[in-house]
Order: structure tokens, then sequence, then C-alpha cells
């Protein structure tokens, strides 16, 4: 198994000649945003948050997913690896400080261009539709996934009115979950109400429980009742 190399790159958005950044997964599939600036022999960071998490949101919200093990934010240069594995669950064996084509990049900009690298592998969301259509879809639509967490979710969404649609169930249906008498939603998701298009779709899905899919795909003659198996999701 190929150990991993923490390459951290050169951020020169920031106006300074010594603030590097990075994206990556931890072990648990959730996905780290982390900017640190060093100075001497010391390591300050600069920021760090989920980018699982509150991308759907407008403004300061989109980074404000802050890892709560993360208690750490100065310390020895050479103790970065070691942070990272004790507070943002992921072990690394080696760091490499590179300069690439996304330098210059502001936060946004960056983040979109890793984000559209990594996508280029197709992730497919299927879900089971019912009833008439509404831009190219149908009005109901369900499926069970596995998120990036390993989660098991049940999702019914339906088109509601004005290219809205709405967030009829979302549930936890693991083992545990299945013998409570209480469904339990995800805590990420915020929004009942989406656009009803693909697009809206993907980005509900992707931004607040967790997921990471490129594209739908709509398939009907499917027994998600009596079939608990996930239709798609993370392995």
């Amino acid at each position: 198994m190929q150990k991993s190399i923490l390459t951290m790159q050169l951020d020169h958005s920031s106006g300074n000649d010594d603030q590097f950044r990075t994206i990556f997964k931890t072990r648990h599939g959730r996905v780290v945003f982390l900017s640190v600036q060093l100075h001497d022999s010391y390591c300050t960071i600069q920021d760090c948050f989920y980018l699982d998490r509150n991308q759907g949101r407008a403004g300061p919200a989109r980074y404000s997913a802050r890892p709560k093990m993360l208690r750490t934010i100065q310390f020895s240069a050479e103790q970065l690896l070691s942070v990272i594995e004790a507070e943002l669950d992921k072990k690394f064996y080696g760091v490499i400080y590179t300069l690439d084509e996304n330098t210059g990049l502001p936060m946004d900009a960056y983040i979109q261009k890793k984000a559209e690298q990594k996508n280029r592998k197709y992730r497919f969301l299927i879900m089971v539709g019912e009833g008439e259509r509404h831009n190219d879809l149908p009005i109901r639509l369900r499926t069970r996934l596995k998120n990036k967490l390993h989660r098991s979710i049940y999702v019914e969404l339906a088109y509601y009115k004005e290219g809205q649609g709405v967030v009829k169930q979302c549930c936890y249906y693991d083992r545990q979950y299945r013998r409570q008498e209480h469904q339990v939603m995800p805590p990420m998701l915020i929004s009942c109400f989406f656009p009803y298009t693909k697009q809206g779709i993907l980005t509900l899905l992707n931004h607040e429980i967790c997921c990471d899919f490129t594209h739908i795909v709509v398939t009907d003659g499917v027994d998600l009742d009596s079939n608990h198996t996930p239709l798609c999701g993370a392995i």
C-alpha cells in the first residue's frame, strides 16, 4: 500500500511568501481544507474547515465547519504531520512544499479548481423515479445510498412548485437506527427546499449529507422498501 505524502502548495493569493494550503481526505472520508503559515521554525494554522459541509451556503458560513478536534494552532514546523494525525484524522509519512498553476488563485477559485480535478471520475447518484416529469425528472425520486462517512441513508425528494423541490424524507437506516421508534435525520441537512434540477439535487446531497456524486441516473422498477441494499455511494 502506497504511503500518503502531504503536498502543501504555495498560496500567493494571501500576499505572503510563506503561506501554504492543501485539501485532503481524512481516514473517515471527510474533506479538509488546511492553510498554514511557516515562520522561522514555527508553523501556524491560518484556516481549517470541512469542505463537505456548508458549501451550498453563501458567504462566510461556507467556511465555518471547523474540525472540533483541532486545538493546536501554533507549533514547531516539524510537528505538522503529528498534529494532522492526532487532530485532523489523517496520517501522512512526509510533506512536500511546492508551487503549481493554482498558486495565485483566490480561495474560492482554488477550491473549485481542485473539485473539478477530482470530479473527472464519474460517481453516479442512482434514484428511483415515479410520476409525471418536471425539468426532465420524475416528480418523486427516492434512493438508498452510502455517503462518504459510510452511513446508510434513505432519501425521498418530490417536486413542490415553482421549480422548487422538497425533501420529503431523509434519515439514517444503519442497523442501530432501524430498531429505533423515531427516524434520525443527518444533522448536516439544513435545507428543506431546493431547485428541482439535476444540479440542484447533486448540490443538496453533496453539500448537506456528505456525498460526492457527479451525475444522476434515474431508473424505475427497483424495490426500495423490502430491499435495503444501497443503490450507490461510497465503497
